[in-house]
C-alpha cells in the first residue's frame, strides 16, 4: 500500500499484528521478523528528507580535527512528519535514528515517530532483521 504526497509515494505496509508502518526516508527497504518488507523510499524522498548538517570542528591536541556532527530538520522534514503523523491509518513513521535525535534537541514531540530496533544484532550489513512489535523512542 502506497499513500500519496507531494513527493513521490511513501511506503507503507500492515505487518502481520495490524500495526501499519511507513518508510519515511530511508534508501533501503526493511524485512520485518514477521516476514513483511517495507519497501525502501525513491531517490527524491530520501534527499528531500534529508536533515540539515551543522559540523562542529575542534582542534585535537593529537594533531587532528574532531567533528561532532550537528542535525537539525528542515521545514520539509517537520511537513512531512505532521502530514503523516495527521494521517489515522498509519500507526508507526519508521524515521533514522539521527532525525530522532534532532527531532528531541529541538524539543519536538515524536508523535508517531519511532526508530527500528533490530531482531538479530549479529548482521553487520544493513539493518538485517527488524522487529515487528518493538520500535525505539
Amino acid at each position: 500500500m502506497l499513500l500519496e504526497t507531494k513527493l513521490s509515494v511513501v511506503p507503507v505496509v500492515m505487518l502481520t499484528n495490524g500495526v501499519r508502518v511507513v518508510n519515511f526516508s530511508s534508501g533501503h527497504p526493511f524485512t520485518f521478523d514477521d516476514g513483511t518488507i517495507l519497501a525502501a523510499c525513491q531517490d527524491d524522498r530520501v534527499k528531500t528528507l534529508a536533515l540539515n548538517r551543522a559540523d562542529i570542528e575542534t582542534p585535537n591536541p593529537g594533531g587532528w580535527i574532531d567533528v561532532q556532527p550537528v542535525f537539525r530538520p528542515s521545514p520539509e522534514v517537520l511537513d512531512e512528519i505532521q502530514r503523516l503523523c495527521e494521517d489515522e491509518e498509519i500507526d508507526v513513521i519508521l524515521i533514522p535514528l539521527p532525525v530522532m535525535s534532532a527531532l528531541k534537541d529541538a524539543g519536538m514531540k515524536i508523535h508517531k515517530c519511532r526508530t527500528i530496533i533490530r531482531a538479530n544484532r549479529e548482521t553487520t550489513s544493513g539493518p538485517g532483521l527488524i522487529r515487528s512489535d518493538k520500535f525505539g523512542i
